[in-house]
């Protein structure tokens, strides 16, 4: 029988949390039948990890001989840890009291905060040293500013009074002052420089010193729990808490299929964790939820209704641009998607508007903010390949997958990198992606394939001489070339303007090649053109737009 499973049972666990004053008589008490029996524990070890975006839940097991109040010990808790999320619970038995301790250190809970520490005073101290100098060289540049000024006045002197000049005594004056100042810039360029680095060395150390705050005080958590349970046997004994200073967020890998029918789909979590405590063949999952300790309900605000008098606005006819987002990458193809196995496939556990994945295996997270990168799931995804282009915004042909998220859990945003035959060519966002939800990626340019947009015509014309109406036309031409060997069906989109004003017609002109798929609420036209092996088709794309003359142009 599993550990999980004997937790399951409701006659043999009960978990208690209670605070040190509730306790402490009991504990006291009992201290001497304790002492008899209890096998002062230090020897626990992570077994679980529970990650959430912001702060992580730990588990610590170690196995207990089993009898009656048997307190066990555990000792060295970071600092990180939440002391009012302490938690005990056994398999076998059932839990008396819990109680938790604070105590001071003489270092930090974490060596590497000591030795960064250490490094950051002796940067200051040399940064310091060398602010010295340069107040030291500042003061030096005054003096040889008066030696200047004595100087020229001497020469001042002696040029209006002596009837013979003394230029070799000016020339040793005027070149000792020059030398003086020369040596006094080259002397503050490297002291600046010098500071400049150091600075920038502090500056780093400091930002790995932010990494371990968690792990920084000079205090550490210890918890004893009293338990009972049958003697003869063994109990396993799990004490979880809360700690920050950790986090993890998703990565994908796609990869497509050399028919282009399926892609693999992997993702993975970058996390770190700052503790000072390292996670060591501990069973991770990641939790999409965020806990919170304010639970409070928001309150509704005022709904208000009013109106403002204003004048009647003359009629101006603005066009609304719509902005595109478009994939780009270079070209490239991937290997032929194989079904994960089940060791790895993750497993999921839906927590109502959260979802935790479970890593197939133990996981290795070092406390010292090292970001891990760990596969915690992979799935290949089914869909149709298709190539696409909108030559208006960009003149090339995309080759992307129709994809249905049929893993069976959602996608969370998060940057993804594509690969076509083992070669890595884009990368780009991922937005989140609900379970059967459907989707699109991109996998780069298809170069044999060439697109180009011709403007044939953009003009504006009266309808008639007494008409009240002015009519624009635009016409385009689109050329599609396919340069391979292969036939291809390309699908190519372009829009035309949606009105929103009743007295403004937009229409299409006759003359526009057929075979388009409208969408009328976005005026987006799209046409499935089949190309055979090195062949061209041409798209011509008429329309007009009606606007009454009283509208400002």
């Amino acid at each position: 029988m599993t550990t999980s499973t004997r937790f399951k049972q409701a006659n043999q666990r009960r978990v208690i949390g209670t605070s040190f004053a509730l306790l402490l008589p009991l504990l006291v008490g009992e201290a001497a039948q304790a002492a008899a029996t209890s096998p002062a524990t230090d020897n626990s070890k992570v077994t679980a990890v529970v990650v959430y975006p912001d702060r992580a839940q730990v588990t610590r097991s170690v196995s207990v001989p089993c009898g009656e109040r048997v307190t066990v010990h555990f000792a060295g808790l970071p600092p990180a840890a939440d002391i009012a999320s302490l938690r005990a619970q056994v398999s076998v038995g059932r839990i008396e009291g819990l109680r938790n301790e604070e105590h001071p250190r003489s270092e930090a809970y974490s060596k590497t905060v000591e030795e960064l520490d250490t490094k950051i005073q002796k940067i200051e101290l040399e940064l310091q040293g060398l602010r010295e100098q340069q107040a030291r060289h500042d003061a030096t540049q005054l003096v040889v500013g008066k030696l200047d000024e004595v100087t020229a006045a001497l020469v001042s002197r002696e040029l209006a009074d002596a009837t013979a000049p003394q230029l070799a005594a000016w020339d040793k004056a005027l070149d000792t002052t020059t030398a003086a100042r020369l040596q006094h810039v080259a002397e503050q360029a490297r002291l600046q420089a010098a500071q400049r680095e150091l600075q920038k060395q502090l500056d780093g150390v400091r930002r790995q010193r932010l990494l371990w705050q968690s792990a920084s005080a000079r205090r550490e958590l210890s918890s004893d729990v009293l338990l009972s349970c049958p003697p003869g046997q063994t109990t396993q004994l799990e004490l979880s808490y809360l700690v920050g200073g950790t986090s993890w967020s998703p990565a994908y890998e796609a990869r497509l299929s050399e028919t282009g029918d399926a892609v693999t789909l992997r993702s993975y979590a970058t996390l770190s964790q700052a503790t000072g405590e390292d996670w060591r063949g501990a069973r991770l999952t990641l939790s999409t939820a965020i806990p919170r300790q304010n639970a409070t309900p928001p309150e509704l605000s005022p709904l208000r209704v009013y109106a403002d008098s204003r004048e009647p606005p003359r009629k101006v006819l603005v066009s609304r641009d719509e902005e595109q987002t478009h994939l780009e990458a270079p070209g490239g193809a991937s290997d032929r998607p194989e079904p994960p196995s089940p060791s790895n496939r993750p497993q999921q556990k839906n927590q109502g508007l959260s979802v935790q994945f479970v890593l197939p295996s133990p996981a290795e997270v070092p406390g010292d903010g090292t970001p891990q990168r760990l596969l915690y799931a992979e799935s290949v995804l089914r869909g149709a390949q298709k190539y696409r282009t909108v030559p208006k915004l960009m003149p090339f042909v995309f080759r992307v997958s129709s994809l249905v998220n049929d893993s069976g859990y959602p996608l969370l945003a998060g940057p993804l990198s594509a690969f076509r035959k083992g070669v890595f060519f884009a990368r780009y966002d991922l937005p989140r992606v609900a379970a059967g939800e459907r989707f699109t990626l991109t996998f780069g340019l298809e170069l044999g394939l060439r697109v180009k947009r011709n403007i044939v015509q953009e003009y504006a014309t009266d309808k008639n001489f007494l008409s009240t109406t002015r009519r624009y036309r635009y016409v385009y031409k689109l050329e599609l070339e396919n340069t391979l060997q292969q036939p291809y069906e390309v699908e190519l989109s372009e829009h035309i303007p949606v009105s929103e004003l009743t007295d403004v017609q937009v229409a299409l002109d006759p003359q526009t090649s057929p075979g388009y798929e409208l969408q009328p609420q976005d005026g987006i036209l799209t046409w499935k053109l089949p190309l055979s092996p090195q062949s061209k088709r041409t798209v011509a794309l008429h329309y007009y737009v009606d606007v009454p003359a009283s509208y400002a142009q």
